[in-house]
């Protein structure tokens, strides 16, 4: 990344942190996600998804875009903390008020009771989440992410060994949501206690501009959420709970190497782009070195996750997930195309251009929802999937291609972006699993053959078909690995 020696070593050793932290979650969440797999039904699974689609889209509110808004004004970040506390509090009060009155509507209209209690317990997170905003922005500002990626770790374990004792309790689909407001409570006690945000006085001229570059942020979010919970209500709509647990195991697990990846490479990439907004070509710059360098990273590992899942479902769960493998393979390819486009929204956000990023949003949304609602009328689950999986494959590319085509990258060089790895990937994890069926062999054997074979092809011809890539991204995991084992990040 184009960026200065100390803001590129700080960004290095941040990405180092929280991918190891990413590592470590994915190692907790996949235990906890097989004992869970174990001891609950997909109907528990369902009704957490169908929470979901009432909690994600209000809980928008919670920030209104403040984290945002704060971050992009970093270098005033203490001029800004009590406007941005207070702003935040309110949204996360007003969230939990719509919460609680939605899940009687919400218990109705999915033919699900047990949501009622489900969504009132939620509800508690609203007010609680709002009070890590500050904090967690003061640690993303200073470039902490050494102790961002150490508390994420500890808030994971605990929620996940909470779930799982109270599931061994038999608390079914309640072994969910009791531990999320619990957990809650000890984050914000720790955030603060570790940060001690300082308050300067109450100004109320202040709350204007805080709340019209955050109603923007705040539109996007909730547009998003609509999106990212659209196929899980949908499909609640039209089929049982048992169909949509399916769908929400198998999305999870597709989601986790995108969510790790592109997550991260955000988190860390967006204040170090703020720092930059005076200089528009050098903040572009390093952004598409981002993408390019996120785009050969990501689409092995969704393509390698779609190819082994066959096998490795088979031998962790038996008979009992069967139906979540097609989905889980379609849903990987397809979210392998969304990555890039992480980047392009961080982009945006660290120029401060807010409102572009929402007219962007809901251009595009509509488009999802036309695919979702014909896929889950013609194919149920699997409709659902091909139909999110195609979204992600025609429309992201395109909403990424706008974003950078302003810093005169040409549409050719985008589609290199997508298409490069994209082919590498699908023709190298292909091959090596062709090559696993051909061979006799059991799953675990099946799965390593893949996960060798595949990895092997991936590295060859990238090195083969595009060696300054290769380069690239040998020397940027060299300097992540350094950065991560010489000391904590800067400040």
């Amino acid at each position: 990344m184009q960026l200065g020696s100390s803001t590129a070593r700080a960004v290095s050793n941040g990405l180092g942190w929280l991918f190891a932290q990413s590592l470590a979650g994915r190692i907790i969440a996949f235990g906890s996600q097989i004992i869970l797999a174990r001891l609950l039904v997909p109907q528990d699974f369902g009704k957490l998804a169908l929470a979901g689609t009432v909690t994600a889209v209000v809980g928008a509110l919670i920030s209104f875009g403040v984290d945002d808004v704060l971050l992009q004004r970093q270098d005033r970040i203490r001029f800004w903390i009590t406007p941005a506390f207070w702003t935040s509090l309110a949204m996360g009060v007003s969230s939990m008020l719509a919460v609680c009155i939605s899940a009687p509507l919400a218990a109705a209209a999915f033919r699900t009771p047990e949501l009622v209690w489900m969504l009132l317990i939620m509800s508690l997170c609203m007010p609680l989440g709002t009070l890590v905003t500050v904090p967690t922005v003061i640690m993303r500002a200073e470039l902490n992410f050494r102790l961002i990626a150490l508390l994420a770790t500890l808030e994971l374990a605990a929620l996940q060994i909470l779930t799982i004792f109270l599931a061994l309790l038999g608390f079914g689909a309640f072994s969910f949501v009791i531990p999320m407001p619990l957990v809650a409570a000890a984050k914000a006690g720790v955030f603060w206690g570790l940060t001690r945000p300082r308050f300067g006085p109450f100004r109320k001229n202040q709350f204007r501009p805080m709340a019209f570059q955050g109603a923007a942020v705040f539109g996007t979010r909730l547009i998003i959420s609509i999106v990212g919970q659209g196929s899980y209500f949908i499909l609640g709509l039209l089929a049982s709970p048992s169909v949509v647990g399916t769908y929400y195991f198998a999305f999870r697990l597709a989601f986790m190497p995108v969510n790790m990846l592109a997550g991260n490479v955000s988190s860390v990439l967006f204040p170090a782009l703020a720092q930059f907004r005076d200089d528009p070509d050098r903040q572009h710059a390093a952004a598409i070195k981002a993408a390019r360098g996120l785009a050969f990273a990501v689409m092995p590992y969704c393509f390698l996750q779609a190819a082994v899942a066959e096998p490795a479902i088979r031998l962790i769960f038996g008979q009992k997930w069967l139906d979540a493998i097609p989905l889980i393979q379609i849903l990987s390819v397809g979210l392998a195309f969304d990555a890039v486009a992480w980047i392009a929204g961080t982009l945006l956000s660290a120029r401060g251009e807010f409102r572009r990023s929402l007219a962007y949003t809901c251009w595009f949304s509509p488009f999802f929802f036309v695919l979702v609602t014909a896929g889950a009328l013609s194919g149920s689950a699997i409709g659902v999937a091909i139909a999110v999986s195609l979204y992600y494959v025609l429309i992201m590319p395109i909403v990424s291609y706008i974003v950078f085509r302003r810093g005169k990258t040409s549409l050719r060089d985008m589609a290199n972006i997508y298409i490069m790895p994209a082919v590498i990937a699908g023709l190298s994890m292909s091959l090596a699993y062709v090559a696993s069926r051909l061979l006799p062999s059991g799953d675990i054997t099946q799965i390593a053959l893949i996960v060798v074979a595949g990895c092997g092809l991936y590295v060859g011809l990238v090195r083969l078909l595009s060696p300054a890539t290769f380069a690239e991204l040998a020397s940027r995991f060299l300097a992540v690995r350094t950065s991560s084992k010489l000391g904590p990040a800067a400040g």
